[in-house]
């Protein structure tokens, strides 16, 4: 009998219910369900110095009931159930420090890291929100205007997604200039959008790490 724990970098809190269809998704192997963050392999590197996976030579005293699974989106855990108390602890406090979420599939439960993450929601205003909810960068969104202009959310230094409303942007008026760069300069991009609700849907999708938002887009490179 095992006791198993998922844990994945999320850009602001989620239901337990949309962490369930996460982990289920990455448990079945499936990818490009989260973003992917450097946060993920400290933890790991960190876990696995204390704790090494599971072998030949060290199953009889090792936490693991089973290998860790590990992708460049997620690290997944079967505690062997006599150390569910120990383990589950260490691995609370672990995931918090590295700014990652947590997901206990046997009570469908969720555990976020104390402080949130580094997301940030930039306004045309000069304002920022640290990790923004969904709300609060739909709002926003809503909000764009002649004198509110752009909205900025980043998930960490070099990744964001920003759009900027009308002539200010370099578009015509009732268009939008959106915005993506994912890490390196050659990874910014830009498409010119008609409809709100494509650039509401897309930044939902980019924070939730999910690429289908892209689909229909023509983007073409944002020279520096």
């Amino acid at each position: 009998m095992s006791f198993d724990l998922g844990f994945w970098w999320e850009a602001q809190p989620v239901s337990s219910a949309e962490a369930g269809q996460k982990y289920l998704a990455m448990a079945e192997g499936g990818t490009g369900i989260v973003h992917e963050h450097s946060a993920l392999a400290t933890f790991y590197n960190e876990l696995t110095s204390q704790f090494p996976d599971l072998s030949e030579e060290n199953m009889d005293t090792s936490p693991w009931a089973s290998s860790l699974y590990r992708t460049d989106e997620c690290v997944i855990v079967s505690i062997s159930y006599p150390r569910k108390l120990e383990m589950s602890s260490f691995l609370f406090g672990l995931a918090s420090r590295c700014g990652l979420t947590c997901y206990d599939p046997q009570e469908s439960r969720v555990h976020f890291p104390e402080g949130g993450n580094a997301a940030s929601l930039e306004l045309a205003d000069g304002s920022i929100v640290d990790s923004p909810s969904r709300d609060d960068v739909a709002r926003a969104l809503n909000g764009l205007s002649l004198d509110d202009w752009y909205v900025i959310v980043e998930l960490e230094p070099g990744w964001f997604i920003q759009v900027g409303f009308g002539v200010a942007a370099g578009v015509p008026e009732g268009f939008y200039a959106l915005e993506v760069r994912e890490g390196a300069k050659e990874r910014h991009f830009r498409a010119v959008v008609g409809e709100l609700a494509r650039v509401v849907d897309a930044f939902d999708r980019f924070i939730a790490g999910d690429s289908s938002w892209q689909a229909g887009l023509q983007f073409s490179p944002v020279s520096y």
